[in-house]
């Protein structure tokens, strides 16, 4: 057993709930979720068009939820099932993408937005 690799699970499982918790919050409520979105000083409420900027980052967000939950329950199942080493290393790589995809598109939104 392999404690790093349970923590690393529940953490990455936790994020990518929370990470699907903002996008629906973004695309029911049309609420920007300001601990995933935006810096500590900026108000949602300062959105110049929150449309426009629900549109422009809501995939990322879901793409990157869904990446992290898929990566939590591989490295579980890597920790107690079985060695799964390779599709490990390929989801990292492709969360890693997608979280700088997202930075990229969140931070131009940010600027383009408030």
């Amino acid at each position: 057993m392999n404690s790093m690799g349970s923590f690393f699970g529940i953490v990455g499982i936790g994020a990518g709930i929370y990470c699907i918790y903002g996008y629906l919050l973004m695309v029911r409520r049309r609420q920007i979720p300001k601990g995933i979105m935006l810096p500590k000083d900026e108000d949602p409420k300062k959105c110049r068009d929150v449309e426009a900027y629900i549109k422009m980052t809501s995939t990322q967000l879901l793409l990157v939820g869904l990446l992290l939950i898929v990566y939590g329950g591989m490295e579980l199942v890597n920790t107690y099932v079985v060695s799964i080493t390779m599709p490990i290393f390929a989801v990292i790589v492709l969360v890693m993408a997608a979280l700088v995809w997202f930075a990229i598109r969140t931070k131009k939104a940010n600027n383009t937005y408030f």
